[in-house]
C-alpha cells in the first residue's frame, strides 16, 4: 500500500520536504530558506560557522533530477549549490519510511555529467531544461540509463522516518520551513515533481519515454508510446 497516495500531491510534498528539512537538523545544521531563491528550495545550511547552501529534492521511485543547460555544459540549479539534501521513500510501491541524504553537490555534478556523456555517445535524446533523473542506489553501468548510479551507497542517509511518525518528529521550525514552500504546479494545480514543466501532448509523451526508459534500460528512441484518447 502507498501511503503517501492517501495524501494530496501538496500534502506529501511538504511531509518528504519537513523530512529533509528535519534530518539536516538533526545533524546540527541551523536551516534558513535562502532569499531571493522563489520556488527552487534552496536552503542555507549552517554547522560551526560554516554556512552553504543545499537543493533540497524529493524523490517517491529513488531517482533525482537535475536540468541540463547548454548540451550538457550546465545543470540549472546543481551549479548553484554547495550540497544536495534529499528525501526519498524507502520502496517506490509501498513505501513505510523516509530516508534523508545529503550529497556534496560536486559529487552529484560528476554524476549527471558521466549520465549525460553516456546517454548522448548511445544516442539518447537528452533536452535542454528538461529534467534528467539519475539512480541514488547501485545499478548496472551496462544499462545506459543507470550510469551514475549508486551515489546512496557512497553517502548512506543521514536519518530515517516512518511516515506513521514523521509528522510529530519534525519540529515546529521546521515545520514552519517547510509549509512556506510552495511546489512549483502544473495548470491544473498539481505538484510537478522535480523535473520539467509539462504544457504539450508531444512533452508528455517524451517524458513517458524517458522515463520508461530510465526503468527498464532500453533507448528512449526505441521505445513507442501510443496516445488513445476517446469520449
Amino acid at each position: 500500500m502507498n501511503r503517501l497516495k492517501d495524501m494530496s500531491e501538496s500534502a506529501a510534498w511538504h511531509l518528504m520536504i519537513a523530512a529533509a528539512l528535519e534530518g539536516a537538523r538533526q545533524q546540527g545544521y541551523v536551516l534558513k530558506k535562502q532569499p531571493g531563491r522563489g520556488l527552487s528550495n534552496t536552503y542555507q545550511l549552517t554547522r560551526n560557522g560554516k554556512t552553504q547552501t543545499a537543493s533540497v529534492r524529493t524523490t517517491r521511485d529513488r531517482w533525482v533530477a537535475f536540468p541540463p543547460l547548454d548540451d550538457g555544459k550546465r545543470w540549472k540549479t546543481l551549479d548553484d549549490v554547495d550540497l544536495v539534501l534529499v528525501a526519498a521513500v524507502d520502496d517506490r510501491l509501498n513505501p513505510q519510511n523516509v530516508d534523508v541524504y545529503l550529497f556534496p553537490a560536486n559529487e552529484v555534478r560528476k554524476r549527471f555529467d558521466a549520465s549525460y556523456a553516456a546517454r548522448i555517445e548511445n544516442g539518447h535524446t537528452v533536452r535542454n531544461n528538461y529534467g534528467m533523473w539519475v539512480m541514488l542506489d547501485k545499478g548496472d553501468d551496462a544499462v545506459i540509463s543507470q550510469v551514475g548510479h549508486g551515489i546512496a551507497e557512497t553517502y548512506p542517509r543521514i536519518a530515517n522516518f516512518s511516515i506513521d511518525e514523521l509528522e510529530g518528529a519534525v519540529s515546529k521550525d521546521v515545520r514552519r520551513l517547510a509549509d512556506g514552500s510552495a511546489p512549483e504546479t502544473d495548470e491544473a494545480g498539481s505538484v510537478v515533481q522535480t523535473g520539467p514543466s509539462l504544457s504539450t501532448v508531444a512533452e508528455v509523451l517524451a517524458f513517458a519515454r524517458e522515463r520508461i526508459a530510465a526503468l527498464t534500460g532500453m533507448p528512449a528512441d526505441a521505445i513507442k508510446v501510443d496516445l488513445k484518447m476517446g469520449v
